[in-house]
């Protein structure tokens, strides 16, 4: 009994450590619409911890859940996605800390193969302090982050997927299955509804179980190493990185 009370507290504590997920899409001058987003397979504070499990594309068993309401915006638009209150909090140690990636598919995939191009990211900016990880961004912009969608994209419907991998526990590595040493991956999907004329399909796709595979050493690398020797999963950004500015 006592170490089951131990165990169900220490996962309690892991969850409020690093709780941080989008719990709203929207556009940037419009209503948000949570109704977007697809269900969470847990917890939506729980992230996933294993780069070889299913989960770490949306966190979500089912990508062929229906959502209530795709989010509708053309192509070259913004949508805004809001993280969870926690993601506020005044920024310590026990934060999440780390970088960003955003990424399309269409929904026609179900998330499966090749079918996922990166469109945005943002590891950190200015010198090597944590302050300027993706996370802290996020924290001190009201919990919002502003993203481009591409211009040239073909209309139809496409999968969001964001994520926010948080490199408060990682340390240096070799065993990926070592999940005591590794980040948590907090990915979140919605659906969108991507309207206007462009007829441009989705730039180097790739699989997002595969991506992270020739970057075990970069993701798995210790919280306290300068953050010029993180190398960002996925590869080259296919599309143009538009800085984002705090709303």
């Amino acid at each position: 009994m006592k170490l089951a009370l131990i165990a169900l507290v220490s996962c309690l504590a892991l969850s409020v450590k690093s709780a941080t997920f989008v719990k709203s899409i929207g556009l940037p001058d419009g209503a948000s619409s949570p109704d977007a987003l697809l269900p969470y397979s847990q917890y939506a504070s729980m992230p996933a911890l294993d780069v070889q499990s299913f989960d770490l594309i949306c966190r979500t068993p089912d990508m062929s859940a229906a959502v209530k309401k795709p989010l509708s915006v053309a192509a070259g638009g913004k949508v805004r996605l809001t993280w969870d209150a926690e993601a506020k909090s005044p920024y310590s140690g026990d934060d999440p800390v780390g970088p960003c990636t955003f990424w399309l598919a269409p929904v026609s995939s179900k998330g499966k193969g090749k079918v996922w191009s990166k469109i945005g990211q943002y590891k950190y900016l200015g010198d090597d302090s944590a302050a300027n990880w993706c996370s802290a961004f996020i924290q001190t912009s009201g919990n919002h982050y502003d993203l481009d969608i591409p211009k040239d994209i073909a209309p139809g419907k496409y999968y969001l997927r964001s994520e926010l991998i948080d490199l408060e526990g990682a340390r240096v590595t070799s065993n990926y299955k070592d999940y005591t040493a590794g980040p948590r991956f907090h990915s979140n999907c919605a659906v969108l509804d991507i309207t206007g004329t462009g007829t441009a399909a989705l730039k180097s796709p790739i699989s997002i179980m595969e991506a992270y595979k020739p970057y075990y050493k970069a993701v798995f690398f210790s919280k306290d190493t300068k953050n010029s020797q993180f190398v960002m999963p996925g590869g080259e950004l296919p599309y143009a990185i538009v800085a984002p500015v705090a709303p």
